[in-house]
């Protein structure tokens, strides 16, 4: 619980730093951020009028362009002032502050056409990605519908071993950054249908598509 609390202050303080340490930075974690953002929009592949979920939301700034294409958005945070700049970026998006690792909030159960995310799902190891994939699917996503997730990643285990020699100074030894081809495999087991596809130096992006119907609710 302590370390717990301690991520959150963390995503708390760096609230009003965030946009300015992300957008256009140059070294690890967050090469090529905009290009990420820009992959999980196009993977997403969405039309006007969609229902979206932004797991993670942080300061808006992918549900920003799911906004701009004329989709429905919804974000969820667990930190408050993330979400407090959110607000300012995101007028008419629907904010929920809610611990998604706990039972999903009603106001994220009412079926959505696809549910994203970037930079959020590093927060946990393999079992609780998911877990918590598994649940957003079996009571926030409608049928047909499927996730897209970006996020610090890398193809397999010995490029992540590499990255985390190189990196070694910037590397976060508390975060679980993605195995492509570890994930997929475990997603696949959880009755998944996965597709990772390295982005940058950094990081992927996950489309994730239920192999099986998702549970009434």
């Amino acid at each position: 619980m302590a370390q717990e609390h301690d991520r959150l202050s963390l995503f708390d303080r760096w609230a009003a730093k965030y946009d300015q340490a992300v957008r256009g930075a140059a070294g690890f974690p967050f090469a090529g951020y905009d290009r990420v953002l820009g992959a999980v929009f196009r993977a997403a592949r969405v039309q006007q009028g969609m229902r979206v979920l932004d797991v993670g939301v942080g300061t808006g700034h992918l549900a920003r362009l799911f906004l701009d294409a004329g989709c429905q958005v919804w974000g969820v945070d667990v930190s408050t002032k993330m979400l407090a700049q959110a607000r300012q970026r995101l007028p008419g998006v629907r904010l929920v502050r809610a611990d998604l690792t706990r039972r999903l909030p009603e106001e994220v159960r009412v079926g959505f056409d696809r549910i994203v995310s970037t930079y959020f799902f590093h927060e946990f190891p393999m079992t609780e990605k998911v877990a918590l994939i598994t649940r957003l699917t079996d009571h926030a996503l409608n049928p047909g519908g499927f996730l897209v997730v970006g996020d610090v990643g890398f193809p397999d285990r010995k490029a992540f071993e590499l990255a985390r020699e190189h990196w070694a100074r910037e590397w976060d030894e508390e975060a679980f950054y993605w195995v492509g081809d570890e994930a997929v495999r475990a997603l696949e087991q959880a009755g998944f249908d996965a597709v990772y596809t390295q982005v940058t130096v950094s990081a992927g992006v996950l489309v994730i598509r239920p192999g099986r119907p998702s549970a009434s609710d």
